[in-house]
């Protein structure tokens, strides 16, 4: 892990866990998600941190993150596809097909895609650029984020690895 991020977490505790998941969710690039995760769970029971209050800190900063990208495609795209290249051929049907899609499957898709690593990190901006239903795409994000962050961070607190 960068340095910086251990002096940032170790300076400001629960404020620094909150924004280092927060600009990860918003896309800043830096250590994989779950790296991250497993190490605030291993700092749990190193720095006598609150475990409810953590999972609680990371579960609202993957919200909070997850939902700014959604809403920011949601309500830019038509504005994205006024000033798309002409290389990107991306007709409107093919767009109306897979709302149609993602409709049918009732968000299992959006489900299962944020739940994978690597692809979760993209589907607030497709979920955004479909414009899928807020409400819609808010329970599956508040899942999601109880599970994943829930679930790395329980898994570095029960591990408690040595580094």
């Amino acid at each position: 892990m960068p340095a910086f991020i251990l002096k940032f977490v170790s300076e400001y505790g629960y404020l620094a866990i909150f924004f280092v998941v927060l600009i990860q969710e918003m896309g800043m690039p830096g250590p994989p998600n779950e790296m991250i995760l497993l190490y605030f769970g291993w700092l749990i029971k190193q720095t006598g941190l609150s475990y409810p209050l953590v999972i609680l800190l990371v579960t609202i900063a993957d919200i909070i993150g997850s939902y700014t990208i959604y809403v920011l495609f949601f309500y830019g795209s038509e504005w994205l596809a006024t000033i798309k290249p002409k290389w990107i051929n991306l007709p409107n049907k093919k767009i109306e097909s897979l709302k149609i899609s993602v409709a049918a499957n009732n968000g299992r898709n959006i489900f299962v895609a944020k739940l994978t690593p690597f692809v979760r990190s993209y589907i607030p901006v497709v979920a955004g650029i479909l414009n899928i239903e807020p409400v819609f795409y808010r329970r599956i994000i508040v899942i999601t984020a109880i599970i994943w962050t829930g679930g790395w961070v329980t898994a570095g607190w029960l591990l408690n690895f040595k580094i």
